[in-house]
């Protein structure tokens, strides 16, 4: 798919370059209307919750490797069985992740209560619930996210990292400017990401008629999945 690498490779430099622009005028507007303490704080309960990717294991970057490899051989039946043994993997991983954000939640003040007001621990937890809820929904979608780079449909997914890129900031100033914060901040990051995830869904389903086959585990396909994981883990 050529032009599909080039229309990639072309968007993926325009996505840097918003991004890099973005950042520069986005970044000193969001400290300035929300704060230093605000701000401070939505940057704290990110990078906790942000440490909780690693949990992906590389299995992401598995199922890519793995479903180029399977549509080369056209064993249409083995990628459907890995469709489904990868998606109980991630809804596991999404479980775990789950349990550990709940225990960092019900223990919130315990950890961070001596640095901050009743306020501030209130609304952490709100975030807290907020970001935890994302990064489950994610680790669960993002078998289609890896399908669909492993088809090589790169358009699409840049189009749709674009489009969020440009629409999440320019929604996120509106808001701002009339008064809301973190908080805000967070459920707009939530909203754009399902959104997004959901459209990969549809890709999936529709464009692509992903089907997946559940209950046929192939313990030593799954041992040498784990073992290449395990390398992009241990990277990570």
């Amino acid at each position: 798919m050529p032009n599909q690498l080039k229309a990639g490779a072309i968007l993926t430099y325009v996505t840097l370059f918003l991004n890099s622009a973005i950042g520069l005028i986005y970044t000193p507007f969001l400290t300035l209307k929300l704060g230093q303490a605000e701000y401070g704080l939505y940057s704290l309960v990110a990078s906790v919750v942000g440490s909780l990717t690693v949990l992906d294991f590389g299995f992401g970057n598995a199922l890519i490797r793995y479903a180029a490899k399977l549509r080369a051989e056209k064993n249409e039946q083995k990628l459907k069985e890995m469709y489904g043994m990868f998606f109980i993997i991630f809804c596991g991983i999404a479980l775990l992740a789950l349990i550990i954000g709940l225990v960092v939640y019900f223990n919130t003040e315990n950890i961070f209560s001596q640095n901050m007001t009743g306020e501030e621990l209130r609304k952490m937890k709100i975030m807290l619930l907020l970001m935890v809820f994302n990064l489950c929904f994610t680790f669960v979608m993002s078998v289609y996210r890896s399908i669909i780079v492993a088809y090589e449909r790169f358009i699409f997914q840049k189009v749709i990292n674009l489009i969020r890129i440009v629409l999440n900031p320019l929604v996120m100033v509106i808001f701002l400017l009339f008064g809301y914060k973190a908080i805000t901040m967070v459920v707009l990051q939530t909203i754009f990401n399902v959104l997004t995830l959901l459209a990969d869904y549809y890709y999936c389903k529709r464009k692509l008629n992903i089907q997946f086959v559940f209950g046929k585990f192939d313990s030593a396909f799954l041992k040498e999945v784990s073992l290449y994981s395990f390398w992009i883990f241990l990277n990570a």
